[in-house]
């Protein structure tokens, strides 16, 4: 793990142009972007500045050239680069017509990983029927690096930027296989989507049922009450009728008791 003099050290130093970048070093760069499909294919959303430095470490440990997080980056976009010619002149000689040598250019199992990680076969084959914007390929057959079947040698470095390499035209894609299994996995979660949904609303109505039928056990309970509360009420007043009634009587005994004694007096 390098320490942060040392990776100012190699910001800064100068190192020879003829120490070439060493295959452990692009082996081990390939194991590295296995890992991360998106940054190798440069379509990462996220801040990638922690994996390039990480990368820039692990690669600089190798015993090769040292670089920076940056110059690695360069290396291995100019190696898709590289590639990318490699597969265009071989799709020109594969298409070409008439005799001659032929000239298509072997890929080694290293560039094969390359090629498969990053997609440069549809870049450069295209889907059938699909139409192209920007210029035409042929175009920039001058430009592709190639003479008489030669390529860039084993450190791919050439003119193209990150940038430029982002620029390259854009083709308008049909459905294909891929867009079937999207299509189906889009399908496949909607289906499930439905499911669960159907799930909860099945148990919100068991919910509500068994709502409805507890308002319907409190209602009655609640008629009972008022019907027991009523009943209640009638005897009670029934009973003070008799109370009073009782009372009525008493007084009339006491008042023939009185009349009594008044004439056992007057006697």
């Amino acid at each position: 793990m390098a320490t942060p003099s040392s990776s100012k050290k190699y910001l800064t130093a100068k190192r020879p142009k003829s120490k070439s970048t060493i295959k452990n070093q692009y082996s081990t760069m390939v194991d590295l972007l296995e890992d991360h499909p998106d940054i190798a294919r440069g379509f990462s959303r996220s801040d990638t500045g922690a994996f390039w430095k990480n990368l820039a470490e692990d690669l600089n440990s190798l015993g090769g050239p040292e670089k920076d997080p940056a110059a690695w980056k360069k290396v291995w976009f100019d190696w898709k680069s590289n590639l990318k010619r490699k597969l265009a002149h071989n799709r020109r000689e594969q298409q070409a017509t008439g005799g001659g040598p032929n000239k298509i250019v072997e890929l080694t199992s290293l560039e094969e990983r390359v090629v498969a990680l990053t997609g440069l076969t549809a870049a450069v084959d295209g889907i059938e029927d699909s139409i192209a914007f920007g210029a035409p390929a042929a175009a920039d057959e001058n430009n592709s690096g190639v003479a008489n079947g030669s390529f860039v040698g084993h450190d791919p470095v050439d003119e193209l930027s990150e940038v430029e390499l982002q620029q390259e035209p854009i083709r308008r894609r049909q459905p294909g296989q891929r867009s079937l299994r999207l299509l189906e996995t889009q399908v496949e979660q909607q289906q499930n989507f439905h499911q669960d949904l159907l799930g909860v609303l099945k148990i919100q109505a068991k919910k509500l049922d068994d709502m409805a039928h507890y308002n319907k056990q409190i209602s009655k309970r609640m008629t009972e009450i008022q019907a027991a509360q009523a009943q209640q009420l009638q005897e009670q007043r029934r009973h003070n009728l008799e109370m009073e009634k009782i009372h009525l009587e008493k007084l009339k005994t006491k008042k023939e008791i009185l009349a009594l004694k008044l004439q056992h007096m007057q006697i």
